[in-house]
């Protein structure tokens, strides 16, 4: 008898030491998780965030909160997550601007690779490039024809800033075709497309979504898609891969889920499924192609494969170019 009451007495013990554990774990499962966003509400970014996130957080069985940190080229929302704690709680919806910012601003520490995990890829949003309709050309060769003919910034390209990847769009063009638009960056990309249409500007590098309206009511027209694949708006427009002397390259604007380093792998795990029965849903496919973005699902593993070369493409830009952004 004397030997069971112990018994009981250590498992009383024991299980009154587990409570608490297993009382944090319950509450960290169960508290919304606030999806962090770079840019303001109401852009391309948020859009994504707020599809994918609502339809996370029922595969999750969890509130999905986006949260709008704008600033620094999106870098305060991903200090905000590196700040924040590894429990699963802040996710960051992150993007090229992830990888290229902390190359061309050397203020910005941030490490993509050690400081966060990628749970895995959501969309790529093709970039073009752009021309009035007026313009002489109808094709990429057509402008590098003429660039040639005309020499040194004798065609420019805007873009909504410094750093951007239209900026690095424009300067993979220069480096690799060999020739030298000038750069015109704006400050922000809300008065590109009616300069352009305008012809106050000779060519642009716009993301699909905003310069779609604009070539469906033949205003302007597209001469290169930045993507992997031809676009399924504009099947007839060659992808800069498809182009001499681009052979295989893409630069494709994309965004996807990142968690702190240091997370329980075991978190993002359940992120990563989660979020690839997310992105499988129909519906939200055809939301998000319908605003030219397009689904592209990626595990967090070949998430990563996909970011290093396309890093080491960026760096390539960016040193050959110069650019630097503080």
């Amino acid at each position: 008898m004397q030997r069971r009451e112990l018994l009981n007495q250590a498992a009383a013990i024991a299980a009154g030491a587990l409570a608490p554990s297993l009382a944090a774990h319950a509450q960290s499962d169960s508290k919304p998780i606030s999806l962090i966003v770079g840019y303001s509400a109401g852009g391309s970014a948020d859009l994504v965030a707020r599809v994918v996130g609502t339809e996370l957080g029922k595969r999750l069985s969890r509130t999905v909160i986006v949260e709008n940190v704008a600033g620094a080229s999106g870098m305060l929302a991903a200090q905000r997550v590196l700040n924040g704690p590894t429990d699963g709680s802040l996710l960051y919806m992150g993007g090229t601007d992830t990888v290229v910012v902390p190359m061309v601003n050397a203020k910005v520490k941030l490490d993509w690779e050690n400081d966060l995990v990628p749970v895995g890829r959501m969309s790529t949003v093709p970039m073009i490039f752009a021309v009035p309709k007026a313009a002489p050309y109808a094709s990429l060769a057509d402008l590098v024809a003429a660039l040639r003919k005309g020499g040194k910034d004798s065609i420019n390209f805007a873009t909504p800033g410094i750093g951007t990847m239209q900026h690095l769009y424009g300067a993979l063009i220069n480096k690799q075709a060999k020739v030298a638009m000038l750069h015109v960056p704006y400050r922000g990309g809300t008065h590109i497309t009616n300069d352009l249409v305008g012809g106050q500007v000779d060519s642009a590098m716009l993301v699909l979504s905003t310069a779609m309206p604009f070539l469906k009511d033949g205003k302007i027209k597209a001469l290169s898609v930045s993507d992997t694949v031809r676009v399924p708006q504009l099947p007839d427009v060659k992808r800069i891969g498809e182009e001499d002397g681009f052979a295989g390259m893409a630069l494709p604007l994309w965004q996807g889920l990142f968690l702190k380093a240091g997370t329980p792998a075991t978190t993002v795990a359940a992120y990563d499924k989660a979020l690839k029965e997310t992105l499988a849903q129909p519906e939200l496919r055809q939301k998000l192609l319908d605003a030219g973005i397009t689904v592209a699902p990626m595990g967090g593993p070949e998430f990563k494969a996909f970011i290093k070369p396309q890093a080491a493409l960026y760096r390539d830009i960016v040193t050959n170019s110069k650019i630097t952004m503080e």
